[in-house]
């Protein structure tokens, strides 16, 4: 017949316990031990960026981070690959905490380019509660030194969605009415990618135009003005018409605008014809 333990259940299967106990304790040490940084980093980087010299100039190009940036090559997906690597792992607290603690973000001397557009997806991804995400934006921000680590940021923040919005809103109002060149982008650019939705559109354009962004902005704050508002002209023309036909906007915001909307495959060749007409000039 069947043989069958004779052993009390509780030692029968006590054996199976111990493997269980023993691959989570080894999966856990194994990303407790997960250290990021550069030389880990640089793993990921493709021949081609240490090789081709012109492909490399044109990465640096389009990045046009300022002098002095470390810049390894990574690609977005292996960053993404990193970022979830660390979020999988019970140390995603300590690695921003590294992150944060640095004696300075950017520069000679700070975090690399990577490892700063690893701690904003690191951000995006985690799980954690709206007020300590808030917080530990407030905490990244300072590390953003050019478009690519804002933006980056700001299209993967997918956690938006699951929020209190209206809570989110009020933080982004905060960024965009700041001084600092990439924290009113980097409000500008959540503003765009989570409130031009048909509900939440009038209001985002009403706001942003009447905080009177100039044309003394630096230059990525009127980009990401001028992005936000042709963006809006692709998801709601006739909502978005009047702040070019009224002058709301500065002339160099209002031109990029009609420029930036006019790139795009989504207005209609008679919308864009009509833009054209829009355009203002040095007196205009």
């Amino acid at each position: 017949g069947v043989q069958t333990c004779a052993l009390p259940i509780s030692v029968c299967i006590l054996p199976i316990v111990i493997v269980a106990v023993l691959v989570f304790c080894g999966c856990f040490l194994k990303f407790k031990t997960l250290i990021i940084n550069t030389k880990y980093l640089q793993t990921f980087v493709s021949e081609r960026f240490v090789n081709d010299e012109r492909y490399r100039k044109g990465h640096l190009n389009i990045i046009a981070a300022p002098a002095g940036t470390l810049i390894l090559g990574m690609h977005t997906p292996e960053m993404k690959k990193v970022a979830k690597q660390i979020v999988a792992s019970c140390s995603w607290h300590e690695q921003l905490s590294i992150w944060q603690n640095h004696r300075q973000p950017t520069g000679k001397n700070g975090l690399s380019h990577e490892e700063r557009m690893i701690w904003g997806l690191v951000i995006d991804y985690a799980r954690m509660p709206l007020t300590e995400r808030l917080n530990r934006i407030d905490r990244f921000i300072p590390a953003i030194d050019n478009w690519a680590i804002c933006d980056n940021f700001c299209c993967n923040s997918k956690w938006v969605e699951h929020e209190d919005k209206q809570q989110v809103w009020t933080y982004i109002v905060r960024l965009i009415d700041s001084t600092g060149e990439f924290s009113t982008r980097t409000g500008l650019v959540l503003a765009l990618a989570h409130f031009l939705d048909a509900p939440n559109l009038p209001r985002t354009l009403e706001t942003v135009a009447g905080m009177h962004l100039t044309d003394a902005e630096p230059y990525y704050t009127k980009m990401g003005a001028a992005w936000l508002f042709a963006t809006a002209l692709t998801k709601d023309f006739q909502a978005a018409l009047p702040y070019l036909l009224n002058n709301k906007l500065d002339r160099w915001i209002h031109n990029k605008t009609i420029q930036k909307a006019i790139e795009s495959r989504l207005p209609t060749a008679q919308q864009k014809n009509y833009l054209r007409t829009l355009r203002r000039t040095a007196n205009g």
